[in-house]
C-alpha cells in the first residue's frame, strides 16, 4: 500500500498509485498556466508542493504539476542526454524522466524515490517529470511570509529560484490540512516552468549545470567539477 495525495487528505490505495494533484474551487487561479499565486478573500496564497532532493527541501507550484507517481523501472531512450535515463508510461502517455543526480552529486539517495510529472505546454508537446527523493504534500504559503527575489534584475543570478522562505516541516507533516507552518527549516521556491524549458533547450550547456548545481548543491561549485558534467546536458 502507498498514500495518495487528493485535495486535501492522504488516502490509501493499492499499487500501482497515482497522486492526483487537483486545484480546489475556492480558490482563483491566473489567467495562464503555470500563474503561482492563488488568491483567498482574505489573503495571498501560493499552493506549493513540497519535495526533497538531495540535501535540500523545495517547493514548486502545483499549477505546473500533473501528477506524481512511485519511480518504476525505465525503457532506455537511444539518443537521450545522460540525464534522461529513459522513458516511462503513464495511460498510454509517454513521460521523459529526468535524473538530476546523473549531472550533479547529491548524496544518499532514498529507496522510495518519486517522479513529479508536468503539465505538458500542449496537448502535442512532449511529456516530462523529475525524479525527486521524496514528496511531502502541498502546503498554502501566505505570500508576506516568502523573500522574492527579483528577476527583472539581471545582475542576479535566480538559478531557477522565485524565492525561499523558513518552515517547519516535522509540523507540517503531523497536522491535518495544508496550513502553512512556521519554523527554522529552509524551503527553496523553484520556477519549474524555467528549469524545465532551459533543461529541454540544452543549448548552452555551462550555463545550466552552473545554475543547476548553484540550486541543487551550491558547496560543489567551489570544487570546479561541475563542468566536467557541462557535455552530459547536451543530446
Amino acid at each position: 500500500m502507498v498514500s495518495v495525495f487528493s485535495c486535501c487528505n492522504i488516502y490509501p490505495y493499492p499499487e500501482p498509485t497515482v497522486l492526483l494533484l487537483k486545484t480546489g474551487p475556492e480558490y482563483i487561479t491566473g489567467q495562464s498556466r503555470g500563474f503561482e499565486g492563488m488568491t483567498t478573500k482574505n489573503d495571498a496564497l501560493h499552493r506549493l508542493l513540497l519535495f526533497a532532493l538531495g540535501d535540500g527541501l523545495y517547493g514548486a507550484q502545483v499549477s505546473y504539476i500533473r501528477e506524481i507517481v512511485p519511480d518504476q523501472v525505465k525503457n532506455p531512450l537511444p539518443g537521450a542526454p545522460d540525464f534522461i535515463p529513459g522513458i516511462i508510461n503513464i495511460r498510454s502517455d509517454v513521460i521523459k524522466v529526468i535524473d538530476i543526480r546523473r549531472i550533479i552529486p547529491l548524496g544518499k539517495e532514498r529507496a522510495k524515490k518519486k517522479i513529479i510529472v508536468f503539465v505538458p505546454e500542449d496537448a502535442h508537446s512532449t511529456r516530462f517529470g523529475i525524479l525527486v527523493d521524496d514528496v511531502y504534500g502541498i502546503m498554502e504559503v501566505p505570500d508576506a511570509v516568502v523573500s522574492h527575489l527579483d528577476r527583472s534584475d539581471a545582475k542576479i543570478q535566480n538559478n531557477f529560484m522565485l524565492g525561499f522562505m523558513k518552515i517547519s516541516l516535522d509540523t507540517f507533516l503531523h497536522q491535518n490540512g495544508r496550513q502553512f507552518a512556521a519554523g527554522e527549516d529552509d524551503l527553496v521556491w523553484i520556477d519549474f516552468e524555467d528549469l524545465i524549458r532551459t533543461i529541454i533547450d540544452g543549448d548552452q550547456a555551462d550555463s545550466i549545470v552552473f545554475r543547476l548545481t548553484a540550486l541543487f548543491n551550491p558547496q560543489y561549485l567551489l570544487s570546479g567539477e561541475w563542468k566536467k558534467n557541462t557535455g552530459k546536458m547536451k543530446a
